[in-house]
């Protein structure tokens, strides 16, 4: 376990100088997105009112006031997140690369050291999921950041705060804050078991070279297939309720994992020389 912890360690520094210009770049693209859209909004509202000689109550049952929602809906914040993900999922296959392609090969060094190989599997597969729930707790705050920000823009008359149910039930937010714990499970798991998936692939690549990017095609096609068996199974039989589909979908996950992670002890141990 010191081991594990000591890698956990070791990816995340590496990392962190880059993590943290991420989420700067996230952070000015949406306080620039909130100060723009509000302004855009203001004045738009000012020059309706204004030419057609219209009260706010007018403006507001004919345009709608402004919310959180407009920002939420905005480029400047779909694509900041877009962006971020982008980001990460590219991050996937460079930590594991970086130890390869770099002048140092420090995967060798990794996988030399008094600790089982399959901890430096799961030490950057614990990296990658501390790194999506900084930025899915980062967005809170700076949500309420954005929101205060708004408020000094817009005028009172204007503007409409939604409850915060609301705004965390929007399409844009539903999928990094999911409104039970089952779909939590289920989105998070999805996501973990992507990574897992991608991981081992990248491992197979790593093992068996050109032979390697066939083996892991094949394996990502029979790993993405018992993720969505019950899929297969519900258009056919059309059987199962919703949450019943939620929580096979999440074991189907939870045996993908399982599977890359067996299969990723096996090649770190069998197939990769040091």
């Amino acid at each position: 376990m010191n081991h594990y912890i000591k890698l956990v360690n070791f990816e995340v520094k590496r990392f962190s100088k880059f993590f943290l210009s991420l989420i700067i770049a996230v952070i000015a693209a949406q306080v620039i997105g909130a100060i723009v859209t509000a302004l855009h909004y203001v004045s738009n509202a000012e020059t309706v009112m204004m030419r057609e000689q219209m009260p706010v109550s007018e403006y507001i049952q004919n345009y709608g006031a402004y919310s959180l929602q407009n920002f939420l809906f905005s480029e400047y914040f779909i694509l900041s997140i877009v962006f971020a993900a982008a980001v990460l999922m590219i991050y996937v296959f460079f930590i594991w690369y970086r130890d390869w392609l770099g002048k140092s090969s420090i995967i060798y060094r990794l996988l030399t050291l008094p600790t089982a190989r399959l901890n430096v599997y799961f030490a950057k597969f614990t990296t990658i999921l501390l790194f999506v729930f900084a930025l899915v707790g980062m967005q809170v705050i700076l949500l309420e950041v954005v929101t205060q920000i708004i408020r000094s823009i817009v005028p009172e008359q204007l503007y409409w705060d939604p409850n915060i149910i609301y705004i965390y039930s929007s399409d844009v937010l539903e999928i990094f804050y999911p409104n039970s714990p089952l779909q939590f499970i289920f989105y998070y798991g999805l996501g973990a078991a992507l990574v897992a998936i991608i991981f081992t692939a990248i491992l197979f690549e790593r093992s068996y070279q050109l032979k390697g990017i066939f083996l892991a095609m094949i394996y990502i096609v029979i790993s993405v297939i018992v993720i969505i068996i019950p899929v297969i199974i519900q258009e056919i039989t059309d059987y199962f309720y919703m949450n019943e589909m939620i929580l096979l979908t999440i074991v189907s996950s939870i045996i993908a994992i399982a599977l890359a992670v067996y299969l990723a002890g096996f090649l770190l141990k069998r197939k990769i020389n040091v």
